[in-house]
């Protein structure tokens, strides 16, 4: 019996290094390419951010030093891999409120095909801004996403909701089984 477990100990250890070397992706690469990323950009244009697409829900609350994406510091978005009825909330209060005040305002809209990707031939960005006067069930032309509510308090009605975002909350569509 002793002679057995040597060979059994050592077969196990080539078998787990065998599984563990075929696999050089990251956790970020892995969640890219399967589930799907959301990135974001300033004012400049320049990428501020981006957010994985959870495997179920998550709020990313930007106020928060942990967040990879910086408080009101966000203009225009584009989506690559995501799957259909996702679900994505922006939100300017950073508890991911959707009180109707005139200090807040949100923007909910749900992809509608799978994948949802921008990115083919360069990716177009849509600000946020851009989103505020479209109306509730209506399709963005060739982005795959529907609005399905808003909401712009007071305190916007002639100010930019760029570089505003402080919260957004992603339900990715679960699979039937």
């Amino acid at each position: 019996m002793l002679h057995l477990k040597r060979p059994l100990n050592s077969m196990f250890a080539l078998i787990l290094i065998a599984l563990t070397s075929q696999s050089s992706a990251t956790p970020l690469d892995i969640a890219e390419e399967t589930i799907g990323m959301i990135y974001f950009y300033n004012d400049k244009n320049e990428e501020a951010c981006t957010l994985p697409v959870p495997a179920t829900s998550q709020y990313f609350n930007f106020g928060n030093s942990n967040e990879r994406c910086e408080n009101n510091m966000v203009s225009t978005f584009w989506l690559k891999n995501i799957p259909s009825a996702t679900l994505i909330h922006f939100y300017e209060s950073e508890s991911c409120t959707d009180a109707p005040s005139k200090d807040n305002f949100y923007i909910k809209f749900k992809t509608v095909k799978t994948p949802t990707d921008w990115s083919e031939n360069n990716p177009a960005a849509i600000t946020i801004d851009s989103m505020r006067n479209l109306p509730a069930g209506g399709l963005l032309p060739k982005r795959n996403i529907r609005l399905e509510a808003s909401f712009v308090g007071a305190e916007f009605n002639n100010k930019s909701l760029n570089e505003q975002l402080s919260c957004v909350y992603i339900e990715r569509s679960q699979p039937v089984d």
